[in-house]
C-alpha cells in the first residue's frame, strides 16, 4: 500500500496511523510525535495549570496510547480530533486523581494577544489575570474554552472530543467566556465581549 521510498513526511496523519500496523511503525510514530508533541504539550500545560513534569508525562503516555490503540482509529475520520479525544480523557482522569497543581508564574502557554501598544507591564498583568481567570473555571468549562480558543477547534469538533451535544458545548463556552470576560473587563471594557466568539 505504501512505497518504502516515499518520504514519511509526505503522508497524511491518517495514513501514518495505518503505518502503525506495519514494519514502519517506528517511523510513523516518530513523525506523528514530531508533528504534534509541542501542540499537545501546550494543551496539557494549560489543563494542568502549568505543571510541566506532569504535562511531559502525559505527552509520553499519549503517544504510547496512540501506538497501543491505533487499531481503534477510524481512517475515515480526522486523526487530530481522535488524538485530542484521548488527550481530554487523560486530563479528566488526572483531575479525578487530583494530581494537578497551581499554574507557574511566567508560563507562556496562555498567550492571548490584546493591544497594549508598547506597554509591557500592562501586557504582563493581563497575562497573569487571564491565567488566573482560566484557572478559576471548573474543569469542564476550562476544557471547552481551551479547545475552542487556544486549540482553535470548532464547536462540532469539541462536541465529538468530549462526547457531548453541541448545545452543551455552546453552553459551557458561553459560561466560560462570560466569567473570563468579567475578569478581564478592567483591561478592555469597550471590547471585552468581542474577543471570544462561539461560531
Amino acid at each position: 500500500m505504501f512505497g518504502l521510498k516515499k518520504d514519511i513526511q509526505s503522508f497524511s496523519d491518517e495514513s501514518l496511523m495505518q503505518l502503525l500496523a506495519s514494519r514502519r511503525r517506528n517511523e510513523a510514530l516518530t513523525e506523528i510525535h514530531a508533528r504534534y508533541s509541542k501542540k499537545v504539550l501546550g494543551f496539557f500545560l494549560r489543563m494542568t495549570k502549568g505543571n510541566e513534569d506532569k504535562s511531559q508525562d502525559l505527552v509520553q503516555d499519549l503517544f504510547l496510547r496512540i501506538l497501543e490503540k491505533h487499531h481503534l482509529f477510524d481512517p475515515k475520520k480526522r486523526f487530530y480530533t481522535w488524538m485530542f479525544t484521548i488527550a481530554s480523557n487523560m486530563v479528566k482522569t488526572s483531575f479525578r486523581e487530583k494530581i494537578h497543581e497551581g499554574i507557574e508564574e511566567g508560563s507562556k502557554e496562555f498567550d492571548f494577544h490584546f493591544d497594549f501598544t508598547d506597554n509591557q507591564m500592562d501586557r504582563d498583568i493581563f497575562q497573569r489575570s487571564l491565567k488566573e481567570a482560566i484557572e478559576q473555571l471548573q474543569e469542564h468549562h476550562r476544557m471547552a474554552f481551551i479547545l475552542r480558543y487556544m486549540e482553535e477547534m470548532s464547536v462540532k469538533e469539541i462536541a465529538e472530543i468530549i462526547d457531548q451535544p453541541e448545545g452543551t458545548v455552546k453552553s459551557r463556552l458561553f459560561y466560560a467566556t462570560k466569567k473570563i470576560t468579567q475578569s478581564l473587563n478592567e483591561f478592555t471594557p469597550d471590547q471585552s465581549g468581542q474577543h471570544f466568539k462561539l461560531s
